[in-house]
């Protein structure tokens, strides 16, 4: 004896499965983009701040060059021609003849 399966309960039982299993699937996809964009931007915030961090360093070099007088001193010598008490000054007269 065959049975005869009938096809409309087949599908509602199919077409049920696959809501089940579609609805989670889109609710969780949105969540998972919005999931690795938010990694993305923690990634992109990381290397700011070790770029930033960078320059922070480099700043605070020269800073810490200023303090000690070391760049001052140059920089006033070289910007404003200032010498240091008992130094003689040498200039040197540039003749550019064609």
């Amino acid at each position: 004896m065959k049975r005869k399966y009938r096809k409309k309960p087949l599908r509602k039982l199919i077409l049920i499965i696959l809501f089940i299993a579609i609805i989670p699937s889109l609710y969780l996809g949105k969540k998972l983009y919005r999931y690795v964009s938010l990694i993305v931007q923690v990634q992109r915030g990381k290397k700011e701040v070790m770029i930033l961090k960078a320059e922070n360093e480099v700043l605070q070099e020269r800073i810490d060059a200023y303090k000690k007088g070391i760049l001052l001193e140059a920089r006033a010598r070289d910007d404003l021609g200032m010498i240091k008490k008992g130094e003689k000054v040498y200039l040197i007269k540039n003749d550019v003849r064609n």
